[in-house]
C-alpha cells in the first residue's frame, strides 16, 4: 500500500490517524491514501482532529476549561481562579493552564484574544 510520507519529527501520529481513517472508510478495498504532509497541512489536520475531538466530547465548552476540563464551580475554593474566553470560538481556559507570559496575558484580557486553535 502507497501512502504518503512523513517530513517531520513531529507528525507521526498525525499520518497513522489519516492512513488508519483511509483504511477504515475503504475496508476492504486497498485504500488510495492521499494527504498533504507539509509542516501547513499537519498543522491544519491537528486543528481539524483538535476540533472534532472537542465537539464530540462530554464536556460543555461554556463551562469547562478547554485545556484541563475541569468544570467552572461556584464557591470559594474556586474564586481565585481567572478565566480567559476565546473572542472566536468562545470557550473558557484557565489563565494558568494557558501558561501565558504576565505581559501576554494582560494584554490578551485588554484585548480580543484567539485560543490556539483559532489563531
Amino acid at each position: 500500500m502507497t501512502h504518503p510520507v512523513q517530513q517531520d519529527g513531529s507528525s507521526c501520529g498525525v499520518i497513522v490517524v489519516l492512513m488508519a481513517r483511509g483504511i477504515m472508510n475503504a475496508f476492504p478495498a486497498v485504500p488510495v491514501l492521499q494527504f498533504g504532509t507539509s509542516r501547513k497541512e499537519m498543522g491544519n489536520e491537528r486543528k481539524i482532529m483538535a476540533l472534532q475531538i472537542l465537539k464530540a466530547s462530554v464536556f460543555d465548552e461554556a463551562e469547562n476549561c478547554a485545556m484541563c476540563s475541569l468544570k467552572k464551580t461556584a464557591g470559594s475554593v474556586h474564586r481565585f481562579i481567572n478565566w480567559i474566553q476565546c473572542d472566536t470560538c468562545e470557550r473558557w481556559y484557565h489563565e494558568e493552564c494557558l501558561g501565558m507570559a504576565k505581559e501576554d496575558l494582560e494584554q490578551a484580557r485588554a484585548n480580543k484574544w484567539n485560543c490556539i486553535l483559532c489563531s
